[in-house]
């Protein structure tokens, strides 16, 4: 039957780390506890990321980590050219040139590096592709790509020996195991520190397993790679280093409201000040929310300038958490300054929001310009694009001088430029609505008593939102009751029907079909169990409700579907941002499928909810039916009794008959 699938992805989110996640060796063997064995002297990984220059663009890296201890020996990969390869590629390591040769269809790079190349535990690879011709206004459309770059290293990886070491300035996975029974505050804690390494860490994988899974999932990961454990000890908070399945291990323990405070630390490049193997009175406090006005300086443009004749452009990346919640308008007012517009040359700057035009002037008279702009509500989305376009043509119009004679040059005030926003919402209930919808507080609820299986699915979510979120989010288990009797966004992991008929849920947990739009038809009988993700508003707040069904109360098989929806969400390409609609649905086999709940047939218990208003609206119409009947009634009566009164009197008014009387 034709489905509506979920994109899914490999794990990588960004090229630039993904290279470094698996250029960074990984570590076979244990030779003996709490030492790493060391890769064989000139062994290679070769990796499937790769990053493109198109002709005259300005050079594109690569960021590869380098664990301490290991040391970069040569660096291999493959450069192809598409289009017409005339020029010259150009390729770097932290700015020192390491192939420079004429472009042709393919080239082979292989140079090699060392430790004098690596810059803050990193080594940058870059590539550039200088056309052989350039014009002032047209760019070539030629592009090289480095792909299947392989790093060797010698050495042994460092083992942290202090708290500090163990936090470096990009690790490429962090594995966090979930004991059996967790308590409550264990819980919390593990989804808070899950949130504090997606926000420290954003390119790393994040894996929240059960503790006794750890072994077999952390098998072949790269070096560099750390365990992180939380667990419950009703002393003071303190923090230990050891090793777990030969990778360097940060134990986390305490108890209460303690705990989650100082998981929520481990986000703090501060943790840097722990020079010791163990450390205690771990803590910190909520980061402040982020305003409603922010400047591009405040969204991570430092600086922005364009440059040249033609259409150069920048862009800046916009979340609405970057306002501290969910927002209904923006305005956006730009500053900065320009050169002096040559006699009949021409030059305007454009504003774009997501590739809607928002307003767009000419860059005349003086060397100051302001651009004042709204974004309409049906613009935004909750990742958005702010793009910035210099349109410029040298005097005459004529392109065919060398480029950079006298180029136009646009600078933004980065911080002066600024972005004004409404708190409001945007969006319709759904997925988009996440993660802004929280703000910074996540108040986590479990459906049912299996606390392993739900805190290991709600990390697992947190991780996947977090990458979204511009601000730390602040997880904490609250009962079930009380999320479902407060005004709070929240979310809820395992699920029962009671629990999704209690929460209004559009999709209950018990057997469901749909309606077939535009070819789209799902099904599940009594046989087929489902389990589901479902972004909803409900008395005026959002929910996030995972859950699943299973025929005759099959725990653990719905326990299995609940696992695959928070791993696939996890994994899909794009993230949280790649999910659309409001209801992501699996079964034990196949692919997940997003949905529009608009296109299921009422179940029912949906339909047991408006039972009550049925019968309030069938007494109302009965009412108001015997109000009529009542009224047409004395409405006859009173006609009947007023035609009586006019006949009478007529009757009274009219003369006698002659030949009466004397």
């Amino acid at each position: 039957m034709p489905l509506t699938p979920a994109r899914s992805r490999t794990r990588s989110r960004a090229a630039a780390v993904i290279v470094a996640c698996a250029a960074t060796l990984a570590l076979s063997a244990v030779t003996a506890p709490g030492a790493l064995a060391a890769p064989s002297q000139g062994s290679a990984l070769q990796t499937s990321s790769s990053v493109s220059a198109l002709a005259g663009q300005n050079e594109q890296t690569l960021v590869v980590p380098v664990t301490a201890g290991l040391e970069p020996t040569r660096v291999k990969g493959a450069i192809s050219v598409s289009g017409k390869p005339e020029g010259t590629v150009r390729a770097t390591v932290n700015g020192r040139v390491i192939l420079e040769a004429n472009a042709s269809a393919n080239l082979v790079l292989d140079a090699r590096v060392s430790n004098a190349d690596i810059t803050n535990q990193q080594l940058t690879v870059g590539l550039q592709f200088v056309p052989a011709t350039q014009t002032m206004c047209v760019v070539s459309n030629a592009t090289a790509t480095l792909s299947n770059l392989v790093v060797d290293f010698s050495g042994t990886a460092m083992v942290p020996t202090t708290v500090g070491e163990f936090f470096p300035v990009s690790v490429p996975a962090v594995v966090l195991p979930v004991p059996a029974d967790p308590g409550a505050d264990v819980s919390a804690a593990i989804m808070t520190a899950t949130a504090a390494m997606s926000q420290r860490y954003p390119d790393a994988a994040i894996t929240v397993v059960p503790e006794a899974e750890v072994g077999a999932r952390t098998a072949g990961l790269p070096a560099g790679s750390r365990i992180l454990s939380v667990v419950a000890d009703q002393g003071g908070i303190s923090t230990k280093l050891g090793t777990a399945a030969g990778l360097p291990q940060l134990i986390l323990s305490g108890h209460d409201e303690e705990l989650r405070t100082a998981a929520r630390a481990l986000a703090s490049d501060k943790t840097a000040l722990a020079v010791t193997s163990s450390v205690t009175g771990l803590t910190s406090a909520l980061p402040a929310a982020p305003g409603l006005t922010q400047s591009l300086k405040d969204l991570g443009s430092t600086t922005l300038k364009l440059s040249g004749y033609g259409t150069p452009e920048s862009y800046v990346g916009v979340t609405q958490s970057q306002f501290g919640g969910p927002v209904s308008s923006v305005k956006v007012q730009l500053k900065g300054t320009h050169t002096a517009v040559p006699d009949n040359a021409q030059a305007q700057i454009s504003v774009f929001w997501n590739d809607y035009l928002l307003s767009s002037k000419n860059l005349d008279g003086g060397d100051t310009f302001t651009v004042d702009a709204d974004v309409p509500a049906g613009q935004l989305q909750a990742k958005n694009g702010l793009r910035i376009r210099l349109a410029a043509l040298p005097a005459g119009g004529d392109c065919t001088g060398p480029a950079g004679v006298m180029p136009m040059e646009v600078t933004l005030d980065t911080a002066g430029s600024i972005l004004a926003a409404v708190r409001g919402g945007s969006t319709k209930a759904g997925f988009a609505r996440f993660p802004q919808a929280f703000g910074q507080s996540v108040p986590v609820a479990f459906g049912d008593g299996n606390a392993q299986a739900n805190t290991v699915n709600a990390a697992s979510l947190v991780a996947s939102l977090q990458r979204d979120s511009a601000t730390l989010l602040d997880t904490r288990v609250v009962g079930l009751d009380a999320l479902a009797g407060s005004s709070e966004s929240g979310l809820v992991v395992g699920a029962t029907a009671e629990v999704a008929n209690k929460l209004s849920a559009p999709l209950r947990l018990a057997e469901f079909r749909t309606i077939s739009p535009s070819g789209v038809e799902y099904g599940v009988g009594t046989t087929a169990p489902f389990g589901v993700l479902e972004a909803f508003e409900q008395g005026g707040r959002d929910l996030l409700l995972l859950g699943a069904w299973a025929p005759e109360g099959d725990a653990a098989a719905a326990s299995v579907l609940q696992s695959s929806l928070a791993t696939h969400v996890g994994g899909v390409e794009g993230g949280w941002a790649s999910l659309s609609r409001n209801l992501l649905v699996t079964q034990p086999s196949g692919t997940p499928v997003l949905l529009e709940s608009n296109v299921l047939v009422p179940q029912k218990a949906v339909t047991d909810d408006y039972r009550p208003y049925a019968w309030w609206i069938g007494g109302a119409v009965l009412v108001l039916g015997l109000a009529f009947a009542l009224r047409t009634v004395l409405m006859r009566r009173h006609a009947k009794e007023a035609q009586a009164y006019v006949d009478a009197e007529e009757k009274a008014s009219e003369p006698a008959e002659p030949g009466h009387g004397n």
